[in-house]
């Protein structure tokens, strides 16, 4: 089912979104029509050192990064934009998300059920957004678990004249967002990524349900913006959020 939708831009300082949208969401039940909901994907990973010391992968960056992008969304748009939320594959409530951010899927175990689940999401009109992992081995692990969702759908790199770059603000190249980590050793790319990548998954009618940004961070430009306690470089951080908008409206709008 296909979502249709009214969009008029704002004008703003600096990061306008749009104006209106009259909207419908993939699924037939209570969707909270004209919303936008941020949802995080909370999933199980395999154990590796972060999870030794208490920490999930799901949750780097979490809160603070899904509140630093909502809050600016919220400042710069008339929107009814809903607060982020950490929501599970099984949870029912996840069609009434239209927009999924995931990261660290170098260490992504889905089971069947998740990904048959993710997949009726996804082709009723949902989207995904996959961040912050990097490197060959992880692009390994991530390509293992999104085959079960699609084993038979093609992931292309999405070329810079698509209009995910181009919706709100105009990209000449796909910039690479580096971490707080790679920063301090003095580079912007972490493990083999030495080059950063955004490759996508269509639908039969050629719209983008699976945006992947690969050797890159974008999650940690919307965290570490506002913050004073680590000086992160304004144009990496710019860069990150004016993804973000884009990104937001390209998944309202198609």
């Amino acid at each position: 089912m296909r979502r249709a939708y009214k969009l008029t831009a704002l004008a703003s300082i600096v990061l306008a979104l749009l104006g209106s949208v009259a909207v419908g969401f993939a699924n037939l039940g209570p969707g909270r029509y004209n919303d936008f909901t941020f949802g995080r994907v909370v999933y199980s990973g395999s154990t590796d050192f972060w999870n030794w010391r208490g920490g999930t992968r799901w949750a780097v960056d979490f809160p603070s990064s899904d509140e630093n992008i909502i809050r600016m969304l919220r400042q710069q748009t008339n929107l009814r934009i809903n607060e982020p939320q950490a929501v599970e594959i099984t949870d029912p409530a996840l069609f009434e998300i239209p927009f999924l951010y995931i990261l660290e899927v170098g260490y992504l175990e889905w089971s069947q059920t998740e990904a048959d689940i993710l997949k009726e999401y996804l082709l009723r009109g949902g989207f995904l957004m996959v961040d912050d992992f990097h490197g060959s081995r992880e692009w390994e692990v991530w390509q293992s678990q999104i085959r079960k969702v699609f084993p038979d759908l093609t992931i292309e790199d999405v070329p810079m004249d698509h209009p995910v770059f181009h919706c709100y603000y105009d990209f000449n190249e796909y910039p690479q967002i580096p971490s707080t980590g790679s920063l301090r050793r003095g580079r912007t790319f972490e493990r083999d990524g030495v080059y950063p990548r955004c490759r996508g998954i269509f639908d039969d009618q050629g719209r983008l349900m699976v945006l992947i940004n690969w050797n890159t961070d974008i999650g940690d430009g919307w965290e570490w913006a506002g913050t004073t306690s680590y000086y992160y470089p304004r144009e990496y951080a710019e860069s990150a959020y004016k993804l973000g908008v884009n990104y937001a409206i390209y998944a309202m709008t198609h």
